[in-house]
């Protein structure tokens, strides 16, 4: 049975839609059209949705394993299941999979500011900043960064009427044919989507902070399907606003389509769409950060403070060593990678492991060798 805390550490179920939508929403989403469009192209809308769906499954398998680990998170699973030294192992590499989630947000938004907004600011000055920020909102503890999420998402939110501008040059005709692609231009797609919609695993961090988490499941299930129809969503409307050409060419299609936007008062709306989503991306990386030094604090017994320093120096030193918008894309490709092996193929071999290990412990019990 996982573990509950003080009431006066934890939140209500229901800012888990909160807390798993504004972590699966991050700067992937000014980009991701053009990564989609590369393998089912204007049928990529399908692999948005299957991927989308697949989550739920891995959902499920996170409250499975949660629901029997002794404290509620990977930390004390990883021990219960493989001992104290290995264990630990496998948590360190966790710790490195969170702070690379914290690097390539951090870097892949401040190639964006760069780009767009402050071409002449050095990426070690912006990079401090962020982390600044970040740390600061870090230490004001779980309850904080919940507020954080909630606020990432809401007030992003109202962007999302914006859309209405693009839609007005929509070419519909670009969603078609429908469904001729094969299998593996399907696979193409999914595996490009799969990095936007990862988030869900902090579950695996911060669910102990839930109130009541035991029948938490079904927020956590509606805040993933949020996600899905809200990336359906926009990459429809991005498919009938670009064509195929454009999409692959293009950098941040989602920027794009905001450089369209024409108000009296307002010459560039598109600074406003970057700066506002300066609250898309700190839910994941406050969130992110918070769970590497909880992964510290709670395996090796590290204080808050050493483990604060300790984290945001390696992730500065991988910032500022990430030059080039080369350099950007390749971490971006090699976070994808590691995501999608800890989601679709770590977690079920947990899940398998612990029904082998209960198979076993079951069997003994009764006398059976």
């Amino acid at each position: 049975m996982s573990k509950q805390l003080n009431e006066s550490f934890t939140v209500s179920p229901f800012f888990l839609f909160f807390l798993i939508h504004s972590t699966q929403t991050g700067v992937g989403l000014l980009n991701f059209q053009s990564k989609i469009i590369k393998g089912a192209e204007q049928d990529a809308w399908v692999s948005i949705v299957l991927v989308g769906i697949s989550f739920h499954l891995i959902i499920w398998l996170l409250y499975f394993l949660l629901k029997k680990s002794n404290n509620g998170d990977i930390m004390s699973l990883h021990q219960q299941l493989f001992g104290r030294w290995l264990g630990n192992a496998l948590n360190i590499f966790f710790y490195g999979y969170l702070i690379l989630i914290v690097s390539t947000i951090i870097r892949s938004y401040l190639s964006v500011l760069v780009t767009w907004v402050f071409p002449y600011t050095p990426i070690w000055y912006l990079s401090l900043i962020m982390i600044f920020v970040i740390s600061y909102l870090v230490i004001g503890g779980f309850r904080v960064i919940t507020g954080i999420c909630f606020w990432g998402m809401l007030i992003p939110s109202l962007l999302l009427f914006t859309l209405y501008f693009p839609i007005q040059y929509a070419y519909w005709t670009n969603l078609l044919p429908v469904f001729n692609h094969s299998l593996s231009d399907y696979f193409v797609s999914a595996k490009e989507s799969i990095l936007m919609y990862s988030g869900p695993e902090f579950l695996l961090i911060y669910f102990p902070f839930i109130k009541n988490n035991q029948i938490s499941q079904k927020w956590a299930h509606i805040s993933q399907a949020y996600t899905t129809i809200l990336y359906l969503f926009i990459t429809v409307i991005s498919f009938v606003y670009f064509s195929q050409g454009q999409l692959e060419h293009g950098t941040w299609p989602t920027l794009m389509m905001s450089k369209i936007i024409r108000f009296p008062f307002i010459e560039r709306f598109e600074y406003i769409y970057i700066f506002l989503w300066l609250l898309v991306i700190l839910p994941p990386c406050c969130m992110a950060l918070w769970g590497a030094i909880r992964v510290l604090k709670e395996s090796f017994k590290f204080k808050s403070r050493m483990s604060l320093w300790i984290s945001i120096i390696i992730v500065h030193f991988m910032v500022i060593n990430v030059k080039s918008k080369m350099d950007v894309e390749e971490i971006g490709g090699f976070l994808t990678i590691v995501a999608s092996s800890f989601l679709y193929f770590y977690i079920p071999i947990l899940f398998i492991f612990f029904l082998i290990i209960q198979a076993f412990k079951k069997a003994k019990s009764v006398g059976i060798d």
